[in-house]
């Protein structure tokens, strides 16, 4: 438990990235202070019990959320070697009593019951095919009932309309440049700066 959202963010940066991500899955890191703004905020709504993190990569969120007292987080992942990883990481922080470690497809996830809360970081389409944000974000809403969940920042007003057309609520809770290191052959620029919404999806 960590008594501050800077603390909260240093130990999210200590969390290992992908060493060879995969281009087709947008394995890109998972940003440390979004990923610190997401859980802090919800640790103070009282809401970290049962958690899911969809899309859960190396197990950024997960490891977060079990740090900062949820009682159980499943850490779902189609990639095995990023499973592998996030196990990894969090039996290093005596963590794994708290996590399960699931392998499904985010967009489908093979999950029943519901969670109090939901995080995700969805690729963006780029790579994986157009609409698999909003796919994450509709298995996330159907899980839980609250859900963080990361966007480009331009989507914001489409998905928006989506949501309320689920008959659910987006607040933005930050908003925020990420700085994407050349891990990729397409990768010309030493930094790609992309602007995203950190989105909160809850009822009315």
């Amino acid at each position: 438990m960590f008594r501050s959202k800077k603390e909260l963010e240093r130990f999210v940066e200590g969390v290992t990235v992908f060493r060879r991500p995969k281009q087709r899955l947008e394995q890109y890191p998972t940003d440390a202070h979004v990923v610190a703004a997401a859980v802090w905020d919800a640790y103070m709504r009282g809401l970290l019990d049962t958690a899911v993190d969809l899309g859960c990569g190396t197990g950024r969120f997960a490891i977060a959320a079990a740090a900062m007292g949820a009682r159980l987080v499943v850490c779902l992942d189609v990639d095995p070697e990023a499973l592998e990883v996030a196990k990894r990481e969090a039996v290093s922080r005596g963590l794994l009593d708290k996590i399960d470690i699931v392998a499904g497809d985010a967009a489908r996830p093979p999950l029943r019951g519901r969670f109090r809360v939901a995080f995700q970081n969805p690729p963006f389409g780029i790579w994986s095919g157009r609409g698999v944000d909003i796919a994450f974000l509709a298995a996330a809403a159907s899980l839980a009932e609250v859900v963080y969940t990361i966007h480009k920042l331009p989507t914001l007003d489409y998905v928006r309309r989506v949501v309320e057309g689920w008959g659910l609520r987006l607040d933005v809770l930050d908003v925020a440049t990420l700085n994407i290191k050349p891990v990729f052959p397409h990768h010309r620029k030493r930094l790609h700066k992309v602007e995203v919404f950190l989105g909160v999806v809850r009822k009315g």
